[in-house]
C-alpha cells in the first residue's frame, strides 16, 4: 500500500526561492503539487527568459508568485501553460496531478506549433547523426537575449 507523507507546518523553506512553490515559502510540507509548481516556474523561465521576481527578496517573491496570474505576460502564454499552473494550485496536499492529461495536452501543443515529440534528448545523440539528421546540442544555439521583450514591457 502506498501512503502519502503526513502534512506538517513550520518546516522552513526548501529549494531555491526563485523556483520553489508557494507552499515552500509558507514553510509547509511539500507534495507532488509543489514539485509540479516548481516545474511550471522553470517552464515560465524557459518561455520568458526571466521570472518577474528574479531579483526580489523572499517576501516579495512570495507576493509576486501569488499575483502572477494578474500579469499580462502570463496571459500571453499558450493556454496549456496556464491550465497546468491552475491545476497545480487546485490540488490539495494529497492530490495527485493528472500527469497523463498534461502529457497529452503538451503533445497536442507541440503538434499545433508544428513540432514533434520524439523523446530524443540531446545528450542521447550529441555528436552523432541519426537517420541522416544532424542534432544540435544546447551549446550550438545562441544565448537568450538578456533583456527579452516581455521584461521590457514590465518596466
Amino acid at each position: 500500500m502506498h501512503l502519502h507523507i503526513p502534512f506538517k507546518k513550520d518546516l522552513g523553506p526548501v529549494g531555491t526561492a526563485t523556483f520553489t512553490s508557494i507552499n515552500s515559502h509558507l514553510s509547509s510540507e511539500l507534495g507532488r503539487r509543489d514539485d509540479l509548481e516548481s516545474v511550471v516556474y522553470i517552464l515560465f523561465y524557459f518561455m520568458w527568459g526571466f521570472l518577474p521576481w528574479h531579483s526580489l527578496g523572499h517576501q516579495d517573491i512570495l507576493e509576486s508568485k501569488r499575483l502572477i496570474t494578474m500579469l499580462a505576460i502570463f496571459h500571453e502564454l499558450p493556454l496549456e501553460f496556464c491550465m497546468l499552473f491552475e491545476h497545480c494550485h487546485s490540488l490539495s496536499f494529497e492530490g495527485k496531478p493528472n500527469y497523463d492529461h498534461f502529457c497529452h495536452l503538451f503533445d497536442d501543443l507541440l503538434v499545433k506549433e508544428g513540432l514533434q515529440s520524439d523523446v530524443t534528448f540531446n545528450w542521447d545523440v550529441a555528436g552523432t547523426e541519426i537517420s541522416g539528421q544532424d542534432f544540435k546540442t544546447a551549446s550550438d544555439f545562441p544565448l537568450c537575449e538578456r533583456d527579452p521583450p516581455y521584461k521590457r514591457r514590465l518596466q
